[in-house]
């Protein structure tokens, strides 16, 4: 039987505005992936490179030489690896469109400049379809959150009549990427707005993602921890999907259809055996991605349970 190319009537085009670069493979990377198999544009936005917060081998030299380490002088250096590392994980994903907002990543407060840079990608992107962070992720008080509020701030922005002769663009759908991410992170984490309606299922491409991710080595994604993440963040979310593995997703403004949507794949379900679902759930990256030798797990630095002790 014959797949059907696209459920919408054109190849679309999708912007996905991310705070940092892993975050667009790391919540989204699969079904960007799928997009782009289905002849979708795909358009990725850095709001930072993360070298300041998330380029672990820059801390752990900061670390090392405290004072005696200029950062600034590094700051170039590893911004070029940050970018590179970017660009190489969306090839994988079948897409080179990336955008560095150039934000600093840690001042990343919400203000009218960084909605303005982003209304302006959108105002050239012209997306059909947009993706973010939940605006209330981490309580909205980190830089997730900051990029989610100041992304949907721009959709807003880019929709008006805008100043001199700026082009208007108003963005049809809008979903937030891994909305319950950190619940529990902290007392303050998204109160009651956070919810998954929807799971792309990505079982078929999760070795894609997983070797985007470990493109991202100065993050120390690379090998087994993008692989453990997989494991724990898509695996988790397959099972609750009855598939693989799965990445999660809410809707901004609510659907509109002629009649209330149901799927095929929902409509098998009424017949199918137990086992064969739970077999679908039971797929392990492991078994078609093993580590290389030199990537192999470490129990050495495991926490001693003394350490606990109050």
């Amino acid at each position: 039987m014959g797949s059907k190319i696209h459920m919408h009537s054109r190849p679309i085009q999708i912007l996905l505005v991310a705070a940092h670069p892993a975050d667009s493979f790391d919540q989204a990377g699969g079904t960007l992936a799928h997009h782009v198999e289905r002849g979708d544009k795909v358009t990725v936005a850095i709001a930072t490179t993360g070298v300041r917060s998330h380029d672990w081998e820059l801390k752990d030299e900061k670390i090392k030489q405290q004072s005696d380490l200029d950062v600034e002088t590094k700051m170039k250096e590893a911004v070029a690896r940050k970018l590179e590392e970017t660009r190489n994980a969306c090839r994988i994903c079948g897409f080179d469109d990336v955008r560095d907002l150039g934000f600093e990543d840690d001042d990343l407060l919400l203000d009218r400049p960084k909605v303005e840079a982003i209304a302006d990608v959108i105002r050239d992107v012209k997306p059909d379809l947009l993706i973010s962070h939940h605006p209330f992720e981490t309580g909205g008080l980190k830089m997730h959150g900051t990029i989610g509020q100041a992304t949907v701030f721009a959709t807003q922005l880019a929709q008006g009549t805008g100043r001199g002769r700026q082009e208007r663009h108003q963005t049809p759908v809008i979903y937030f990427m891994n909305p319950i991410a950190y619940v529990g992170a902290n007392s303050l984490e998204y109160a009651s707005t956070a919810r998954v309606d929807l799971y792309v299922d990505i079982t078929d491409v999760i070795d894609k993602k997983v070797k985007a991710l470990d493109q991202i080595s100065s993050q120390y994604y690379g090998g087994a921890y993008s692989r453990k993440r997989g494991e724990m963040q898509d695996g988790h979310y397959g099972n609750k999907a009855g598939v693989g593995y799965a990445e999660a997703f809410q809707r901004y403004t609510p659907m509109v259809r002629y009649t209330l949507p149901i799927s095929d794949k929902e409509l098998d379900q009424v017949d199918e055996p137990m086992g064969n679902m739970m077999a679908r759930r039971s797929e392990m990256i492991p078994a078609f991605m093993p580590l290389p030798e030199d990537m192999g797990f470490s129990s050495d630095h495991r926490i001693p349970p003394e350490k606990y002790n109050d």
